[in-house]
This record gives structure tokens, C-alpha cells and sequence, in this order.
């Protein structure tokens, strides 16, 4: 698709692409000279722990569990469950 910069160097997207007002995307010129436009979702640095390579694999392992939930009401509870699923207890 052939699309034209204006005064200010800017484009306007195609609303077929997805991309709406406000989306981040990430911009990156390749080698040749190209340039690729990704969108992405922007990961609060608070929240960045949850997506190590461990912590992804850690979470797909949980998702696959077959233990049923537990509900906990206070802190020894959940300490009691913490060490019976790590096999401690």
C-alpha cells in the first residue's frame, strides 16, 4: 500500500490495519532502508516480573495443573497450602 507523508513527516494508517489512535507500536528500520511498524501492548514495569521466560513457563505449568483450586481465608492457610503443593507439608 502506498501511503503519503505530510508536512511533518507524518502518515496516516488505513483503519483496516487495526492500529487505532493512541496504540503504541514499535518502529524499526531495517537494514535495507524498510520499515516495519508492530504493534504492541505496553507492560507496566511493576508487571514486568510475570513475563520472564521462567515466569511464563511457570505460569503455563500452573494453568495446566490438575489440582483443584484452593480458597484461603487467612495467612496460615495459605502458608499450610504453599507447603503441601511444594511438598513440604
Amino acid at each position: 500500500m502506498l501511503v503519503q507523508t505530510d508536512s511533518r513527516r507524518r502518515i496516516t494508517l488505513p483503519s483496516n490495519l487495526g492500529i487505532k489512535p493512541g496504540d503504541a507500536v514499535d518502529l524499526e528500520v531495517l537494514d535495507d532502508g524498510r520499515i516495519l511498524i508492530v504493534p504492541v501492548e505496553a507492560i507496566p514495569k511493576h508487571q514486568l516480573w510475570a513475563w520472564t521466560v521462567e515466569n511464563k513457563a511457570a505460569i503455563t505449568a500452573s494453568l495446566a495443573d490438575p489440582r483443584p483450586s484452593a480458597v484461603v481465608a487467612n495467612m496460615a492457610e495459605a502458608k499450610t497450602t504453599a507447603k503441601r503443593w511444594s511438598g513440604e507439608g
